[in-house]
C-alpha cells in the first residue's frame, strides 16, 4: 500500500493511473545523451500535427518532451491556472483540463539568450568582419568603415526602442522566452532585467538579473589593464550581492583580457548570488580552477567571438571541469539572429575542433537548463520541471531519428509555438482564440515562411505593424526560414 501511495505522489494531483511506457527504449528518436523513456511510440517518427480540445483552467501539453533531463516519448506536460508546471512525464492527461496534443512535435523549455545588445541588434553586415583582435577596445576605437560594422545603438529613443523591440520579436518567434541584455525593454519574451513581481515578461525569480558590459571601468578610456588590478580597481568593480551579475569579462585574447578575468574573480569572491562571465576568450587554466572553485559560469557567443577574435573560450576545459555554460546571441553586427543558429556554430566548432566534445543533450541544456542554473533560475525555468513556470518551445521533427538532427535543422518553419508561462507567444494562427495568450496579440502580416502566425505579447505603445514599419531595423527576416551558415564559425 505504501508504494502505491508513493506512486500516485509523484503524478503529482493527476490520478494514480501511468499511462503505459517502456523505461530506456527509443522508440526511434535518439535523445542526444538524454535518457530516453517511451510512454507512446507513436509520437515519434512522424511529422508534427497539432490539435486542441477539451476545456478546464489546467492545461496539458503531450509530444516528445524534455523534461528534467530525461525525454519522453509521447510525454505530457501539465500546466496549472496560473501558468506552472504540476507534472511532466508519462503521466495521463487530465480529464478536466484543456490538451494541445502534438505527435511529432519536440517540445522543449524555451530557449534562454544570455547574451544580447538588443538595442544594437538591428543590422548585420553582408560579410562578417575580416580583421582579427586581440581585445574589444581594440574594434571599439575604429570608425565603423573601417571595422566593418555600425556598432552603435540608435541615438532617438523612440527609434532605438522600435528596434529593441524588433529584435526581441525575432528571438521570440525563434523560440526564446528570455533574454539578458535587454535593458528596460518589455516585449514578446521575458526580460531577465525587469522585476518579475507581477510582470509576465519581468524575471522569474522576481529579482533582476543585473548585467555589466564594463566591469573594469573601460567604457570610456578604451584603456586595456596593463598589469593585474589593484585593491582600488577591485573594488570599483560594481554589483548587487543579492542580484544574480552577468559581466562581460575576458572579451579578447591578450594578457589584458585575461587580466580582467582574475580583476572581476577578486572582487566577487565574497558573492553567495550566481555569476556569469561572458564570453570569456582569454581564460587561462589557472581561471578555471578558480571560476570551478567560485560557482562562476561562462555565457559563449562563439560566432561573435570568431569574428572579432579568431577564438573563444576554452569550452572543452570549462566542461571538464564542471564549470556550467549557457548561450547568448551578444549582437547581429557579429552574432547570430537566433539562439539556435548560435547553437549550430557552436556544434560546428565542437565537430571540427573538439573532436565532438559536446553531444546535443548539453547544447540543449546550454540554452535551457544550464543557462537557467547560470543565472540563478534554476527551479524557476529551464527544466520543464515540477514548480517552475510554463516557459516553452514547441518544434516539428519533420520526423527527424535524434536530437541531433532536431536541433541541426530547426528554423522558423519549424517552430510551431512558444510559450511564457503556459501563455502563447508565437503560434500559428489557427489557434487564435483558443489557448491562453499574452496580451496585445495580432496576426502576423508577412506570413514568414509560408505561415500565417499569431504574435503575442508586444509593447501597447508599440504593436506589431509599428515594429514592421520600423525602417532602421534592416535585417530581413525571411532570413530566420533556414539555419544559419556556420562557414564563419571556425579558428583563424
Amino acid at each position: 500500500m505504501t508504494k502505491i501511495l508513493l506512486a500516485c505522489l509523484t503524478l503529482v494531483l493527476v490520478g494514480c493511473a501511468p499511462m503505459p511506457h517502456a523505461p530506456g527504449g527509443s522508440a526511434g528518436l535518439d535523445g542526444g545523451g538524454y535518457p530516453t523513456e517511451v510512454c507512446d511510440a507513436a509520437y515519434a517518427g512522424r511529422a508534427a500535427a497539432c490539435s486542441i480540445s477539451g476545456a478546464g483552467e489546467r492545461r496539458a501539453v503531450r509530444g516528445n518532451l524534455i523534461s528534467v533531463g530525461r525525454l519522453y516519448i509521447g510525454g505530457t506536460l501539465i500546466i496549472n491556472a496560473a501558468g506552472r508546471i504540476e507534472a511532466a512525464g508519462c503521466v495521463p492527461p487530465p480529464a478536466d483540463a484543456q490538451l494541445l496534443d502534438c505527435p511529432g512535435a519536440l517540445v522543449s523549455a524555451g530557449l534562454m539568450n544570455l547574451h544580447e545588445h538588443i538595442d544594437y541588434s538591428y543590422q548585420q553586415p553582408a560579410a562578417p568582419p575580416q580583421l582579427k583582435w586581440v581585445h574589444r577596445n581594440d574594434w571599439r576605437r575604429l570608425p565603423a568603415a573601417e571595422r566593418g560594422f555600425e556598432g552603435d545603438a540608435p541615438k532617438d529613443k523612440a527609434v532605438a526602442a522600435e528596434v529593441s523591440e524588433r529584435a526581441m520579436l525575432r528571438h521570440a518567434m525563434s523560440g526564446a522566452t528570455a533574454v539578458s541584455g535587454a535593458k528596460d525593454y518589455q516585449a514578446f519574451l521575458r526580460n531577465l532585467k525587469l522585476p518579475g513581481e507581477g510582470n509576465p515578461l519581468g524575471s522569474p525569480f522576481g529579482m533582476p538579473l543585473l548585467d555589466n558590459t564594463f566591469p573594469v571601468g573601460d567604457a570610456a578610456s578604451m584603456a586595456v589593464l596593463p598589469a593585474p588590478c589593484s585593491a582600488a580597481q577591485v573594488a570599483a568593480v560594481r554589483f548587487a550581492p543579492a542580484n544574480g551579475f552577468i559581466p562581460h569579462v575576458g572579451e579578447g585574447t591578450n594578457e589584458g583580457a585575461r587580466l580582467e578575468v582574475d580583476c572581476v574573480l577578486d572582487a566577487i569572491q565574497a558573492k553567495l548570488t550566481p555569476s556569469a562571465f561572458i564570453h570569456g576568450v582569454a581564460i587561462s587554466p589557472a581561471q578555471i580552477r578558480r571560476l570551478q572553485a567560485q560557482g562562476v559560469a561562462v555565457v559563449l557567443s562563439p560566432r561573435s567571438n570568431f569574428q572579432l577574435y579568431g577564438a573563444t573560450a576554452p569550452v572543452a576545459a570549462l566542461k571538464a571541469a564542471g564549470v556550467p555554460l549557457a548561450i547568448g546571441t551578444d549582437w547581429s553586427p557579429s552574432g547570430s539572429l537566433t539562439v539556435l543558429d548560435e547553437a549550430r556554430c557552436l556544434e560546428r566548432y565542437n565537430h571540427d575542433a573538439l573532436h565532438d566534445t559536446l553531444s546535443a543533450s548539453d547544447l540543449h541544456r546550454m540554452m535551457t537548463a544550464d543557462g537557467a542554473r547560470a543565472v540563478g533560475l534554476a527551479g524557476q525555468v529551464g527544466a520543464l520541471a515540477h514548480g517552475e513556470w510554463a516557459d516553452l518551445l514547441i518544434l516539428d521533427t519533420e520526423g527527424r531519428g535524434s536530437l541531433a538532427e532536431i536541433l541541426a535543422q530547426s528554423a522558423l518553419p519549424q517552430t510551431l509555438a512558444v510559450m511564457v508561462g503556459g501563455r502563447l507567444s508565437s503560434a500559428p494562427l489557427a489557434w487564435a482564440g483558443r489557448w491562453p495568450q499574452l496580451d496585445h496579440c495580432s496576426p502576423d502580416p508577412r506570413n514568414l515562411c509560408g505561415v500565417q502566425r499569431l504574435i503575442c505579447g508586444a509593447n501597447a505603445q508599440r504593436p506589431l505593424e509599428q515594429l514592421l514599419r520600423q525602417a532602421t531595423y534592416t535585417i530581413d527576416d525571411s532570413r530566420l526560414c533556414r539555419p544559419q551558415a556556420t562557414d564563419d564559425c571556425v579558428v583563424r
